[in-house]
């Protein structure tokens, strides 16, 4: 009889949407695109990307940290560089997006808050615990609580949140001890699933991924977190699909929770601090390019040991971060 392989669903993580977002916004300014003094607010720009307000509001604090937007008195932020604020309609192509584009069939109601809802969850991880409050989040998303309870199904299966003793849906806290055990997972299984799943990718895909690689440690300084995630998304997620073991996934998934640690961090300082990261990344990849299984294998454990010891740094710099503001379905029960 033959073997048949069952696909693990849900094993890509959604893409953060403000991260997008925020990356657009940025590209029409430095682009001028979208003008000096132009003034952005929430609804406008979520209706043009086909989203909630949600990554929006997101993506403008993000984007007024980094000093391309700035408040006023008004209300909404104002595109910096110019001395009196400009109210006009914000068209697509202001934003680098096109008017002609085809309208895309809507994805199912949870898929399409999917990246949202996660992206909250994980800002919280760091920052102590967190009740999740079912009713509040189907009301912030407009949708029924069933939504709202198959998203957190699938976030409990990757480890970011769980029930606790009253069954009430909880988040965080992320220890030191919690990432230095989670790595020593990750440090023995992504290792073995690589040997297991990268002479089955194609060596298009290899070299792709290894270009875009190089491309990223000669221009580490201009990395965005959004960029960022993605090539974490290639080296942790992408080269270890084609794993035909669907339970060392699953594991591997469920240990992966401390990659949300550096996203976050990325986020809060940006990523220009993740350079020997990247170059670890790209030492993979060589070994990939020249197809020595073992020798990638052992690299990305070396990447893991080393990336432990700087991600619980990361962790214990957050003491020291400003408590994000999260939306209110989210309410912390512990300091």
């Amino acid at each position: 009889m033959p073997k048949t392989t069952r696909e693990e669903p849900h094993y890509q993580r959604p893409v953060t949407r403000y991260a997008e977002i925020e990356d657009t916004i940025k590209n029409a300014i430095n682009n001028q695109l979208l003008p000096a003094g132009i003034v952005v607010t929430e609804d406008p720009v979520a209706r043009l990307f086909g989203t909630s307000r949600t990554p929006v509001r997101v993506a403008f604090n993000k984007l007024e940290q980094r000093g391309f937007l700035k408040r006023f008195d008004g209300r909404g932020f104002v595109v910096s560089g110019a001395k009196r604020p400009k109210r006009i309609s914000l068209a697509p192509e202001m934003l680098g997006l096109s008017k002609t584009l085809p309208q895309l069939p809507q994805p199912m109601t949870a898929q399409r808050i999917a990246a949202d809802f996660e992206a909250s969850i994980v800002q919280a991880l760091p920052f102590g615990l967190y009740r999740v409050h079912e009713q509040a989040a189907a009301d912030h998303f407009d949708v029924s609580r069933t939504v709202i309870r198959e998203l957190l199904s699938r976030l409990q299966d990757r480890g970011l949140l769980r029930k606790d003793l009253r069954s009430h849906w909880v988040v965080g806290p992320l220890t030191a001890l919690d990432v230095a055990h989670y790595f020593s997972i990750r440090a023995k299984l992504e290792p073995l699933a690589l040997m297991e799943s990268a002479p089955l990718l194609s060596q298009g895909i290899i070299s792709q991924l290894h270009a875009q690689t190089i491309t990223a440690t000669e221009k580490a300084g201009s990395i965005t977190p959004g960029m960022h995630e993605q090539l974490e998304t290639d080296l942790h997620i992408t080269l270890l699909e084609k794993s035909p073991n669907p339970h060392l996934l699953r594991m591997i998934r469920q240990s992966q929770i401390a990659l949300s640690i550096n996203q976050v961090f990325a986020e809060t300082v940006g990523a220009k601090s993740f350079s020997n990261s990247l170059m670890e990344h790209r030492i993979v990849f060589e070994f990939l390019i020249r197809s020595s299984w073992d020798s990638a294998a052992a690299a990305m454990e070396e990447h893991l040991r080393l990336s432990a010891a700087r991600t619980r740094k990361r962790l214990m710099a957050f003491s020291v971060f400003k408590e994000p503001n999260l939306p209110n379905y989210l309410r912390r029960i512990s300091a």
